[in-house]
């Protein structure tokens, strides 16, 4: 794996350091066509928003893209890890959406989350009100109550994550490694060219101190996450949310098909929520099939008038990627 093959993001046309009730500094970065629609971009646990550029680069013609990464994640300095949980995300998330259009200007928004930004869109919607345009949320790992046939199997899927979280490798001879072990793991060989080292560049910083390279989120920081989500119970309310909400899952019967593929069609089925999934994906369906995820977004836009008049740009872009 060569580094100097890793995809590139490009610089944003503005960013922000947005600060948090307990100080911790979150980045906004703009990205697209400023006089686009607006959508609000974030990443799932242990990742970083910029490693999803081949999927959000095809939007990035027609809307006006806002990206953030979880508090200690990505590009942002690191805080306190005893407040890293899906309730702080959930205020972080409700900071932001003050803070976004006070610096970038007022229009209606969307928030595009995938897997934990997702359960916390949908939290903070519950608690906070629906302060959204819409939300398109991928592939939410989403725990239904106790007693649904499905809960013992998505709680276990996420103690299991935290479990292997807690002692995964947190320090890299250099990017080039951590790529090397993305591109050998099985459940992520459908992933895009130039992504496994653009994702192991986007979720590690250098440490001064050795050279190395060293997750920006500490591994019990994203351990605590999972943990977190095993024990909510918002399936039950989910008939609550007030605005335009589709779920866009992972095939539910791939060969890495986990439970919040299975459990994003049960929701479906049972609160009537709008759900496709797509296609030969796994729960990292934004890298593997960005194109087919682009475009099932649009989908969704479209239909709640949500789009540019005119989406020839993206279009044309997307057609270079699957």
């Amino acid at each position: 794996m060569n580094a100097a093959k890793i995809l590139r993001v490009p610089e944003p046309a503005q960013r922000h350091d947005a600060v948090m009730d307990d100080g911790a500094v979150i980045q906004l970065r703009r990205h697209g066509n400023p006089a686009g629609p607006r959508l609000v971009l974030a990443h799932g646990n242990g990742f970083a928003i910029d490693g999803y550029y081949p999927f959000w680069r095809l939007l990035a013609g027609a809307y006006d893209l806002v990206l953030y990464d979880q508090r200690n994640h990505g590009r942002n300095p690191p805080h306190d890890i005893a407040r890293h949980d899906i309730p702080q995300f959930v205020a972080d998330m409700d900071r932001l959406l003050d803070i976004i259009p006070a610096r970038f200007g007022a229009k209606p928004m969307v928030g595009v989350f995938h897997s934990i930004s997702g359960v916390t869109a949908i939290r903070h919607a519950l608690e906070n009100g629906f302060r959204w345009a819409g939300l398109a949320l991928f592939d939410p790992p989403l725990i239904p109550s106790r007693g649904h046939a499905l809960h013992e199997d998505a709680r276990a899927f996420e103690l299991g994550l935290a479990e292997w979280a807690a002692s995964r490798p947190d320090r890299f001879a250099n990017i080039d490694s951590l790529a090397a072990r993305f591109a050998g793991a099985k459940s992520l060989s459908g992933w895009v060219p130039g992504v496994h080292g653009l994702m192991a560049r986007a979720i590690t910083r250098d440490d001064p101190a050795t050279g190395d390279r060293i997750l920006s989120c500490p591994r019990a920081g994203e351990s605590q996450i999972y943990t977190t989500n095993a024990g909510l119970d918002l399936c039950p309310r989910l008939g609550a949310l007030t605005g335009p909400v589709m779920l866009i899952g992972s095939d539910h019967d791939h060969s890495h098909a986990r439970a919040p593929g299975r459990v994003n069609r049960a929701m479906h089925a049972e609160h009537g929520i709008e759900w496709i999934a797509i296609p030969g994906t796994s729960h990292m369906l934004l890298v593997e099939k960005p194109g087919a995820c682009a475009a099932t977004l649009e989908g969704f836009l479209a239909r709640h008038g949500l789009t540019p008049r005119r989406n020839q740009a993206s279009t044309a872009s997307r057609r270079t990627m699957r």
